[in-house]
Order: C-alpha cells, then sequence, then structure tokens
C-alpha cells in the first residue's frame, strides 16, 4: 500500500500488548503513544525514567487515555539490566502474551570507542546485543500471541560497513570508526530478522509469528546529537530542511507492527525515491551482498549467542 499513514493504524488495539525499547526522545515516543493512544498495552523499557515520562507528556493531549502505558527500567546496554527487565515483563500477570516486540532503542556513531558494564563494544551492545538477548527470554510469552511480530531497527547507514573482516572483529577491539561500526549494527538488525526467522520456522511457527526489519528514513532525532564525522554534520546543519520530524520516521516502525498484510522478512523504509523520506513500503534492504550472507549472518547470531549467553526456547 502506497501513502500509508497515521490513518491506517487500527483505531482500536485494545487487545494487543507491544514491548518496544528507547521511548525517551524521538521515534520511540512516537510510536509508544501511537499505541497507547489506540488501546494497546505499551511496555516501554528505557534507561532514564524521568526522561521517557516526559517526552510522552510533551505529547500527549488532554484528551488521550494512556492509562495502559507502562514505563520500565531498562539500560538495554547491560545485560543484566535485560534480564531483569525480561523478568519482570515474563512474571506480569496482566501480561499475558506479547504482540509485537519493538527493538528500538539505539546510538550512533560515538566518537570513540566506549565499552558497555559486560566490556562490549557500545554501540554493539545498545544496538544488537541487548536486543538478542531480550528477544530470547520474552519468546515463551511472544508465542502465547494469536499473531506476533518482532521488528529490528536497521538503517540506510548499513552501507557504511564494506569490510568481510568486520566480522572477526566484532568487538571493535582491533580498530574502531564510529560509522563502520554504526553500520555494521545495522547489518546485523537484519541478519537478526533473518536468523530468528530460521528458528521460528525450525519450530514450526511462522504461520504466527513474523519478523521485519525497518528504515526510519532521515529523521531528525537526537541520534546525531552525539555522532561524530562528515556525515553528522552535514545531516545536522540540514536538520529541519530535508529531513522528516519524528511523527513521519515513526511510522516505518509502526506499519510493521500493525499491517498484518506484509509478507514475513520485510523491509520496510520510505517511498521516496531517495529511499530517505516518504510514506512507509516494502522496500529491498541495503547493502544486500552483506547483510544478506548466510556466513556472515551465522558469525553474528553464533557471537550473539556466545557473548550474551540466549538461549532460543523450543
Amino acid at each position: 500500500m502506497k501513502n500509508w499513514t497515521r490513518t491506517n493504524i487500527p483505531s482500536d488495539l485494545s487487545d494487543k500488548t507491544y514491548v518496544i525499547t528507547g521511548t525517551s526522545s524521538g521515534i520511540g515516543t512516537v510510536i509508544a503513544y501511537e499505541l497507547a493512544k489506540r488501546g494497546a498495552q505499551v511496555i516501554a523499557g528505557n534507561r532514564n525514567l524521568e526522561k521517557a515520562h516526559k517526552a510522552i507528556a510533551t505529547i500527549k493531549k488532554p484528551s488521550d487515555d494512556l492509562s495502559r502505558l507502562k514505563i520500565l527500567p531498562l539500560d538495554i546496554s547491560s545485560l543484566q539490566s535485560v534480564r531483569e527487565f525480561a523478568k519482570e515483563v515474563n512474571t506480569t500477570s496482566d501480561i499475558s502474551q506479547i504482540d509485537g516486540l519493538l527493538l528500538n532503542a539505539g546510538i550512533m556513531a560515538l566518537p570513540e570507542r566506549k565499552e558497555s558494564v559486560d566490556g562490549l563494544e557500545l554501540q554493539m551492545a545498545t544496538n544488537v546485543l541487548g536486543h538478542h538477548l531480550l528477544t530470547s527470554l520474552l519468546m515463551p510469552k511472544i508465542k502465547l500471541a494469536n499473531k506476533a511480530v518482532i521488528v529490528s531497527t536497521s538503517s540506510s547507514a548499513s552501507s557504511t560497513a564494506k569490510d568481510k573482516n568486520l566480522w572477526d572483529d566484532l568487538n571493535a577491539e582491533k580498530k574502531y570508526d564510529p560509522w563502520e561500526v554504526y553500520g555494521l549494527s545495522k547489518i546485523a538488525a537484519i541478519q537478526f530478522r533473518d536468523g530468528l526467522r530460521d528458528f521460528i520456522k525450525e519450530d514450526k511457527l511462522d504461520h504466527k509469528i513474523h519478523v521485519h526489519s525497518t528504515h526510519p528514513g532521515l529523521t531528525a532525532t537526537p541520534l546525531f546529537d552525539a555522532s561524530k564525522g562528515v556525515f553528522a554534520s552535514v545531516f545536522r546543519s540540514i536538520r529541519g530542511l530535508f529531513m522528516m520530524d519524528v511523527e513521519q520516521g515513526a511510522l516505518s516502525t509502526l506499519r510493521a507492527a500493525v499491517d498484518e498484510t506484509l509478507p514475513d522478512g520485510s523491509f520496510i523504509g520510505p517511498g521516496g525515491i531517495t529511499g530517505m523520506t516518504g510514506n512507509p513500503e516494502v522496500r529491498n534492504v541495503y547493502n544486500p551482498k552483506l547483510a544478506l550472507d548466510p556466513i556472515l549472518r551465522q558469525k553474528m547470531w553464533d557471537y550473539c549467542d556466545e557473548v550474551t549467553g540466549a538461549v532460543w526456547p523450543k
């Protein structure tokens, strides 16, 4: 469907439960708001709870009922925090199933290499590893849904990673280039989609659990504030001129979350000529040579399992 907008989101989502990471700014705030105001139960995981509450309060209208939106502590870069968040979700009695898991939290192109509390390169820890573990831990409740969707967030910036040797240095200990590592993490989002689909097919659940990846497009979000390099400088200079606002940028993930007509394994991104702006459509993945390489995908999956201790329940 072309020209997909917020008007295409079902007006009543009261029978749905969504878990989303990173709602304290940018498209995550909009996604949580749009789902919650339509009655969905939304569990939002955030490192900064005060910031997350303020972000929602900024866009909430007096007539909105957001009583089913719950904001819980989650530092997605910390494996222990991920486990604690997942335990809270899994043991809360009024969360009977998870209809959508939206892996949205992320950081971009940190100027210098930093490590998480677990000693893992911070971009990979935040964008990839925490989400990998979280998904494995929440699978039991995802399986309880009549139909569920898992959405991983990629980017056109996946094209900045061009060297297969990156998969031999996934903790970026030998070399750290901010945009290269960020691009690698966005390729990993596509590899995660396809690796997870393989697991779901083996479990014979592909008829009821779909996995998509998304590209939000060129959207004016706080992601660019901490990033470094020519790309970041250019993007900051055109913010407000050529970038989409966060309401438009959120549409790719929102469509992936609620549009049950999408083929399993879709890549959803802006439908404009450049692929950077426009309403969300099914697109081809960026950097397909690396993103769709089965050997590299298996390397990434094995690394994520190894460092996170993820176990995929049968």
